[in-house]
């Protein structure tokens, strides 16, 4: 199912270069493709040409750009508005929407057309990044504030030089964070990689859909879900596993996503030795961002160790095709609800020892300041005694009693007075 790869020097040094990688997605006239290169603070932008040449599917790296911004800090998450316009969003740095260069264009460091910046009420620490087309010049992107738990939703108008419209919280409810975001062609549904319960989840778009929604299907049978993506008539879904080395696709049979799935196939894309280099942890060494073509030729995928690879799709859909039995949801809502439950009781418990440690702290405070006081108190009557044994040797103080210093020349006065 691999697909080599032909990249000039340029393209395959750039690639070389990347480091850690995070969200890879073609560009919507499929010749460009953006890495988030992480640890580098950059963005890299290549050139590429997806072909079929007697049934056989191949793909050319022609060239590339690195582009960087002081908004772009850890980037995460990547995806294009249009062929020239693509939104970054970094943990530290906010998602920032930049207009980029023409092609054969040299490396460059950018200035954001707009930029929302984390920290706020709704952006933190932002990770992937969907952008969903709309009407009339509006489209909305979805945001997974990994460590906010929660997924954002922000109206983007392009005709207005892609002011922000509106921002708001759209899902929260059992995140647990959330490590991908996708949307389907059609608009239908939304898919959420939840990293922490090991699984994903899907939602029916519509107006209704809030913080409290419960999502109506859930994904099983991965380790640590990252990037996930939706084939082009919505029946299946990709999803890298980046704790393990195989991108999963799911399908949805008949009658939509609701239910509980496992995959009807597991595609493994790394060899050993690859997956092995990058497992520093039980969450790391398998893919991170994947992205279909738009037609759905190849797969794109991408992690530290193996940092650009091209998968036939449509074989990946060939060993699919069976599909998978499909389960009750309630189950998986009630142990989502359980895990979030567990999640509060803990970070209770958590907020809890800090509160006894605090108390604790603030004894062992108080119990310092009265010693400090009683030291002084001793050290004040040591001085006033000092004080009073420094007076009685002044001749200030006879029998207790004080006495003026003029009292023996008074004495001598009513001697020479006294009659004989």
């Amino acid at each position: 199912m691999k697909i080599d790869c032909r990249a000039t020097d340029r393209a395959s040094a750039i690639v070389a270069s990347l480091g850690r990688t995070e969200d890879v997605r073609f560009s919507p006239d499929n010749r460009r493709l953006a890495i988030a290169a992480f640890n580098k603070h950059r963005i890299a932008i290549l050139d590429v040409e997806v072909s079929r040449s007697g049934g056989s599917p191949g793909v050319q790296l022609t060239g590339g750009i690195e582009i960087s911004s002081s908004a772009v800090r850890y980037p995460h998450g990547v995806d294009f508005l249009d062929d020239e316009t693509i939104v970054v969003s970094s943990r530290e740095g906010g998602v920032a929407i930049f207009k980029l260069p023409v092609v054969d264009a040299n490396d460059c460091d950018l200035t954001p057309i707009q930029f929302l910046p984390s920290g706020g009420s709704i952006i933190r620490t932002p990770g992937s990044v969907s952008v969903v087309p709309g009407e009339d010049g509006l489209c909305e992107l979805l945001v997974c504030n990994n460590y906010a738990d929660n997924v954002s939703r922000h109206i983007v108008d392009r005709n207005a030089g892609c002011s922000i419209a509106k921002s708001e919280v759209l899902l929260r409810k059992w995140l647990n964070l959330p490590d991908g975001v996708c949307v389907s062609r059609d608009g239908r549904w939304i898919a959420i990689s939840n990293h922490n319960t090991h699984g994903g989840l899907i939602y029916e778009r519509s107006a209704l859909l809030n913080e409290e929604s419960s999502p109506v299907g859930v994904f099983r049978g991965v380790s640590f879900p990252h990037g996930m993506r939706f084939s082009a008539d919505g029946r299946h879904l990709f999803l890298a596993d980046a704790g393990a080395p195989f991108v999963h696709v799911y399908a949805c049979g008949d009658h939509g996503w609701h239910g509980t799935r496992m995959p009807a196939a597991s595609i493994r894309m790394m060899d050993e030795q690859a997956y092995r280099r990058g497992r520093n942890n039980p969450e790391e060494g398998g893919p991170k961002g994947i992205d279909l073509d738009k037609s759905m030729t190849v797969l794109a995928t991408t992690c530290e160790h193996q940092r650009l690879q091209f998968l036939d799709a449509a074989a990946m859909l060939a060993a699919a095709s069976a599909g998978s039995p499909v389960m009750d949801v309630e189950y998986e809502l009630g142990t989502l609800a359980f895990d979030a439950e567990h999640k509060a009781l803990a970070s209770d418990v958590a907020e809890a020892k800090m509160v006894q440690r605090r108390i604790r702290e603030l004894e062992l405070l108080a119990a310092h300041q009265e010693r400090r006081a009683e030291k002084f108190k001793a050290k004040a009557a040591r001085q006033k005694a000092r004080a009073a044994r420094a007076k009685a040797k002044a001749g200030l103080v006879i029998g207790g009693k004080p006495r003026r210093i003029t009292a023996p020349l008074s004495w001598l006065i009513f001697a020479f007075k006294r009659p004989n």
